[in-house]
């Protein structure tokens, strides 16, 4: 494969938040990290895939204490935590046991049932062989890929707060994509963080642990919020306007419901 040094790019959306992201990863994989800045410590959401060491990265833009955030357990969300193992590491007590488990070798994509490959497609998007399209060096050991065990630090569920110093965010939990998907609400300026649970883009409800009768109270109940920006796990930021027609799309497509 191609040979990708500079493996992650990162934007800044806010002046409080970068964005990290793997460009050469498939895009079903190719998640968001944010780090959020406080006062007194930041705050890293998920880790991506693990691919190259994020924590360069990570001491660049900031020599703060890290906490870092789990919103769920699927591999490109976790990939890059046994990495920062020795860093405050949160997650949801469903998403525990998963997080302590090493996970499998190899980069291929796993194999998936006729029904779930055709969910895919009809949601655009195509497998393919390799979670990557490049490696961040030659001889990348691709089949050695793996995630390594790790134990969570604290457990953290609805109503549970992570503070940075300056700013104080609420612990929602968002069932629907996995049990224990939990996200991030600072009620002060409208800040909302989604993992997995909402981004901009076809909501995919049919992979490990995924549950519609879970979603679907989730989505109504983010669609509730008076949220100013949203920081999915996927694709760009969004705003409110952008957040609720998303929900309504997903609304409907599963329920014939849609409407503000």
């Amino acid at each position: 494969m191609p040979v990708q040094q500079s493996w992650f790019a990162v934007t800044r959306p806010r002046p409080d938040v970068y964005r990290i992201t793997e460009p050469r990863c498939h895009r079903m994989v190719r998640a968001n990290c944010y780090l959020v800045l406080g006062s007194e410590r930041n705050l890293l959401v998920d880790s991506g895939m693990g691919v190259a060491p994020l924590r360069p990265l990570l001491a660049e833009l900031s020599a703060k204490p890290l906490t870092v955030f789990t919103t769920h357990t699927h591999i490109d969300h976790v990939g890059g935590h046994a990495e920062l193992a020795d860093l405050e590491i949160l997650v949801h007590p469903l998403e525990a046991d998963a997080l302590r488990r090493p996970g499998p070798r190899g980069l291929r994509f796993p194999r998936r049932s006729p029904d779930q490959i055709e969910a895919l497609r009809r949601s655009g998007i195509e497998l393919s062989d390799f979670m990557v399209d490049a490696v961040p060096f030659a001889e990348y050991p691709m089949e050695e890929y793996g995630r390594a065990a790790v134990e969570p630090s604290r457990l953290v569920d609805e109503g549970d707060v992570v503070d940075l110093g300056d700013r104080r965010f609420d612990v929602l939990h968002l069932p629907g994509h996995s049990p224990g998907s939990i996200g991030l609400w600072d009620a002060s300026d409208g800040t909302l963080v989604t993992g997995d649970a909402l981004y901009d883009g076809v909501i995919v409800d049919t992979g490990p642990g995924a549950s519609l009768s879970a979603y679907l109270p989730t989505m109504e109940r983010l669609k509730r919020l008076p949220v100013r920006d949203v920081f999915g796990g996927h694709n760009d930021p969004m705003t409110r306007d952008r957040m609720v027609s998303v929900i309504d799309r997903y609304m409907a497509s599963r329920t014939g419901r849609g409407g503000r």
